[in-house]
């Protein structure tokens, strides 16, 4: 429900990039909800960057549409409309999923929209499982339980830690040939176009299933 257990364990960097300073009521009005605070805390602390050299959280206003919120909410979700046996409705249906991040490895993470912002908890959808799997944390304690192990989603490597790296803005991360580039066309054919170890830097964009 507060940022403070993932400030103990990813210590935040010193000039983030493309930190969220802005107001939210025009956004919230947008997407017609309100968001939990510590996504709001997040965004202003850590700014734009990858977790774990893995994650990817969409924030608003990024000058990259690719990484924007506000782009990827209607984008992931009608992506995924299509699917068959999903047990949760989409944004902006009412206790729907909305997308708030993705993997290096193509799983994408959302928020269950059920209730009080503060506690809406996670799910994953795990790219080569084609699945959901609702984990009862909240934003950031999802993230700080990655960074423990105490959270460990069933589509995440089992060599997912130790991690160098907690957290790295993305200004400091030039885009290299070798990084993996990951394209999903659909739940079925979710496949890299390259992968080298599993620290490979996470790239945008990742496509939704269509």
């Amino acid at each position: 429900m507060t940022i403070d257990n993932l400030l103990k364990v990813i210590p935040p960097p010193a000039e983030p990039f493309e930190a969220f300073l802005g107001t939210w009521e025009l956004i919230e009005a947008d997407l017609g909800t309100a968001l939990p605070q510590d996504y709001k805390d997040y965004v202003r602390i850590y700014g734009n960057g990858a977790v774990l050299q893995y994650i990817g959280i969409y924030i608003p206003g990024a000058r990259d549409p690719r990484v924007r919120l506000e782009a990827n909410i209607p984008l992931v979700c009608n992506g995924f409309r299509g699917l068959d046996h999903v047990p949760y409705p989409w944004w902006p249906a009412a206790g729907g999923l909305i997308p708030f991040g993705l993997t290096g490895a193509g799983d994408y993470l959302f928020w269950l929209s059920r209730g009080d912002p503060d506690d809406w908890p996670v799910v994953v959808w795990g790219h080569g499982y084609g699945d959901f799997e609702l984990i009862e944390r909240d934003f950031t304690d999802f993230l700080a339980g990655l960074a423990t192990g105490e959270v460990a989603p069933k589509s995440f490597p089992i060599d997912f830690l130790p991690c160098e790296t907690p957290f790295e803005p993305n200004w400091a991360r030039p885009i290299e040939d070798s990084e993996t580039i990951w394209t999903i066309f659909t739940p079925e054919h979710a496949r890299p176009r390259k992968f080298g170890p599993l620290r490979t830097r996470l790239t945008f964009p990742i496509r939704p299933p269509v």
